[in-house]
């Protein structure tokens, strides 16, 4: 199996972003948005379905998502995946029919009887199971491939931009302006050289003027605290540490 970096290269790197506030996907959607398919363009019933408008459409990297229903089957099946919902396609004497259930009830024997538009999975969980499987990694072949041919476009196809991946970061002003101070004062910050620390006063007023959500002392002093190289990090009151070493030395008479 490729890579998802590798798959969307061949497909073009097409925009599928509309999906990434997605949370819940079916095995056939996260199959397809991970082999660059809009899943938009497929009808979904039973898995012969799917499978038949596949091999009948054969867009690029069709065999890839058929491998990839497979795989995402076997990981729910055996547990390595977690799923809130899973369907089987059954058949009796009337014909075809499904049953849900529970994931503690599934196994092996239900592989090939699980349905890849009805079984669910988590967005995060997906993401955790490529990157365990290493479909988030370039091999090192394609790799030098990258960068022998697209030295300069690697940002379509950066692994952080595809399919859905990218859960939204959760952020407050505060942490904003926390990450501020990082880029601002501390980033190249280098105590090896000389180089004079900001003062707390210097960062607080540079929040308050870039962060208008930000403007209560304790909170400056907080931010400041928490991003403040250790090294510039000096306790106690300065004037009265050395008032203090004064006293200790004997006058010579």
């Amino acid at each position: 199996m490729a890579t998802i970096r590798e798959l969307y290269q061949k497909a073009g790197s097409p925009n599928l972003t509309h999906w990434k506030d997605i949370k819940i996907l079916s095995i056939a959607e996260a199959s397809l948005l991970t082999c660059a398919i809009n899943p938009i363009d497929y009808e979904f019933g039973y898995n012969n379905n799917i499978v038949f408008q596949l091999k009948h459409k054969k867009p690029i990297n069709w065999m890839d998502c058929l491998m990839m229903m497979r795989a995402l089957v076997e990981a729910v099946a055996t547990q390595e995946l977690k799923s809130p919902l899973i369907v089987l396609e059954r058949e009796n004497d009337y014909g075809n029919y499904i049953e849900s259930i529970e994931q503690s009830r599934v196994g092996i024997d239900d592989i090939d009887t699980m349905s890849y538009p009805k079984t669910k999975i988590h967005r995060e969980e997906l993401k955790a199971w490529l990157k365990k499987n290493d479909y988030l990694e370039l091999t090192q072949q394609a790799e030098i491939q990258v960068n022998q041919v697209q030295p300069y476009h690697q940002e379509t196809t950066n692994q952080n931009d595809v399919i859905l991946l990218p859960e939204p970061t959760y952020t407050t002003p505060a942490l904003d302006a926390l990450y501020g101070v990082i880029d601002e004062f501390w980033k190249n910050y280098d105590p090896n050289n000389n180089q004079p620390p900001p003062k707390q006063s210097t960062v607080a007023s540079w929040i308050k003027a870039n962060y208008p959500d930000i403007q209560t002392s304790d909170i400056c002093t907080y931010i400041d605290k928490i991003c403040r190289h250790p090294t510039a990090k000096k306790g106690g009151n300065t004037k009265l540490n050395q008032s203090n070493k004064m006293k200790d030395i004997t006058p010579i008479k």
